[in-house]
This record gives structure tokens, C-alpha cells and sequence, in this order.
């Protein structure tokens, strides 16, 4: 196993069509990752957008549009005042938005249903293609996102095939519950990059150094994860040496939970990958000391002790976190 260049970012959005500031945030987000990407050509993005519903509780075939926010802002100078803030900020990161096109404030939940199986079976070009023109049939078409004919009219229109996302669309209203957790109690739109939170339309040079910084947690933290080739994954009751970058581990299977630790003896440094095993114990061969998997302390004492570390699994693939930790648990 030889080592990598890691040129990775991993961002997580959760947005709602309707918020006029998830559309700018879009557009932010465009515009910066252009940036990072000419400084950084060989970046691999991997772009995730989580659906939230905010307005659950509107009947499905939505309220007027205007009817709604009057509501809700108090009066129409409120209103005014709100349209204006956010048409300034659409210009100026290049879109118009004219209010008065929009004819009902639409219930979401189906366009989230659609949005979620879309992402599940589509290219990153068709989803792009399609959250596209579903900001742009609520924002400057007019169109109601509501409407199954129309999600699945736009869905077709990026390439999707309908029958695969048909049977998701409920046409209830009932509220969407997807996978949505604490990022989005901030509030949309929310950004995830490099384990932190960015709540709210990031300025295009802000939400820059945000992903340069990004970048380079994830690069650290690829640096300290030992990727385990399918072939070496230990069967229950086995284990397998791994020798990565100068180290020589050992990971154990014990009915499906896995333990990584030195293979040097902490006494004298002999292999401890030969020695007997009982259950989470690993006896020494060369002396006969006995370690803990889940502790890595020689059994008896709380001074003598190998290096563990912990075994995590990302979407079938499992790592070996080289930076020792004693609190982590183990990973089936």
C-alpha cells in the first residue's frame, strides 16, 4: 500500500428551493470553488445537497405568494424592504430575481422527495442540471414545485428517467423527513466543510478560505488514515499484518469487531502478530505478556501498554486511524 496525494473536499449543503439566500449561496458557492479549482487543478469535489423542508406545514397545493409573506412580514412596506435586500444580493453574484413572477409559495415536500432519488441515481451533471432548473422554476419561471407534472417534468428534462422517481412523489403535502440533523438546525443555507458549520450566504471570498482551510483538514486527515485493501480485511478470528509508511500494525477480527494495534511488543519489541489469541487478549510469543485489544494495557497493569487504534469503516471501506486514541471504540 503506498501512499496517496490527497486533493479532496468534501462539502454538505442543506438548503429548501424556496429560500432565496440557498439560491445565492449556490451561486457563492459556484464562484468560489472556480477559484479554488484553478489554484488547486487536480481537486476532486465531492458536492452533497441535503434537502430540508421549511415550511412543512403548508397545504400541498401551497398559499399565494404574496398573501404569504404579508403574513408573515407584517405589511407591504416590510415586505418591500425584505424583496429589496434580497434582489441586491442576488445581483450581485449575477442573478435577478423578480418577485412578481412567483404566484404561490409551493409545498416542498415532493420536490425533496424527488431530489433525494434523484441523487441517488444520477450523475453529478444531471444533478447539477436538475437543482438548476428547480431554482429556476420557483425563482424566475413562475412554475410551482408543487406540481408532480412539473418535478417530473423537469427531472426528464435533465436526464433522469421518470418511472425511476415517480413512485416517491406522495401529492399530499405530508411533510418530508429527510436526512437533514444538526447542520440544518442552523438554518439554510448550511455549509459542512472540513467537520465545521457555515450557516447563512457566505461571501464569495470568505466561503474561499473556508474550502482552503477544508482542503487541508481533509488532507490531514487522509494523511493519518491507513486505507485496508479489501484482500488483507481479516475473517472473524483472524488477523492480518498491515505495514503502511514505515509502520507494522496488526488488525484483529473478533466476531466482527476490529482491533488495530503495534505489532512490536511494548517489553522488547517482539511481533505480536504470531502470538496467540484468546478472545480480545494477544499473548506475546516471545514473553508471554498478555495485552487487551480493547485496552491495549498488559493485562494486570495500568502502566505497560501497546498502541491500539481505532477502525473506522466509510462506505464499505475500512481505515486504520493512526493517530493512537483511547477513547474511540472499536468498529464492526
Amino acid at each position: 500500500m503506498g501512499s496517496t496525494l490527497h486533493n479532496t473536499l468534501n462539502i454538505e449543503v442543506y438548503f429548501d428551493f424556496i429560500c432565496p439566500w440557498c439560491l445565492i449561496g449556490k451561486r457563492q458557492l459556484d464562484q468560489a470553488l472556480a477559484l479554488l479549482r484553478a489554484e488547486r487543478p487536480g481537486l476532486q469535489v465531492t458536492l452533497r445537497w441535503r434537502g430540508v423542508q421549511l415550511l412543512p406545514q403548508l397545504p400541498a397545493g401551497g398559499e399565494d405568494f404574496n398573501a404569504f409573506y404579508l403574513q408573515r412580514l407584517g405589511g407591504e412596506q416590510a415586505l418591500r424592504l425584505r424583496q429589496t435586500q434580497v434582489r441586491e444580493a442576488a445581483a450581485s453574484v449575477g442573478v435577478i430575481l423578480d418577485f412578481g413572477r412567483i404566484p404561490r409559495m409551493p409545498n416542498t415536500a415532493d420536490a425533496h422527495r424527488l431530489w433525494q432519488r434523484a441523487g441517488e441515481l444520477g450523475t453529478p451533471e444531471q444533478c447539477e442540471a436538475l437543482l438548476e432548473s428547480l431554482f429556476a422554476c420557483h425563482f424566475q419561471q413562475g412554475g410551482d414545485l408543487g406540481d408532480c407534472h412539473t418535478l417530473l417534468d423537469l427531472a426528464a428534462a435533465a436526464g433522469f428517467a421518470t418511472d425511476a422517481l415517480v413512485g416517491g412523489l406522495e401529492g399530499d403535502g405530508s411533510p418530508f423527513c429527510g436526512n437533514a440533523e444538526g447542520a440544518a438546525s442552523r438554518g439554510v443555507p448550511s455549509f459542512v466543510l472540513g467537520g465545521r458549520v457555515f450557516s447563512g450566504a457566505q461571501p464569495v471570498e470568505r466561503l474561499l478560505a473556508s474550502l482552503r482551510q477544508a482542503v487541508v483538514v481533509e488532507s490531514t486527515a487522509a494523511q493519518r488514515r491507513i486505507a485496508v485493501p479489501a484482500s488483507r480485511v481479516p475473517a472473524p478470528g483472524k488477523r492480518a499484518l498491515i505495514e503502511e509508511g514505515g509502520r507494522s500494525l496488526v488488525l484483529f477480527n473478533i466476531d466482527g469487531r476490529f482491533h488495530a494495534i503495534d505489532d512490536g511488543c511494548p517489553h522488547q519489541g517482539a511481533s505480536l502478530c504470531g502470538g496467540k489469541l484468546e478472545g480480545e487478549v494477544i499473548q506475546c510469543c516471545a514473553h508471554g505478556l498478555r495485552f487487551n485489544l480493547n485496552t491495549g494495557y498488559l493485562l494486570g497493569s495500568t502502566q505497560l501498554r501497546v498502541n491500539r487504534y481505532p477502525v473506522e469503516r466509510a462506505g464499505g471501506q475500512l481505515h486504520i486511524v493512526v493517530a493512537p486514541e483511547e477513547d474511540i471504540p472499536c468498529t464492526r
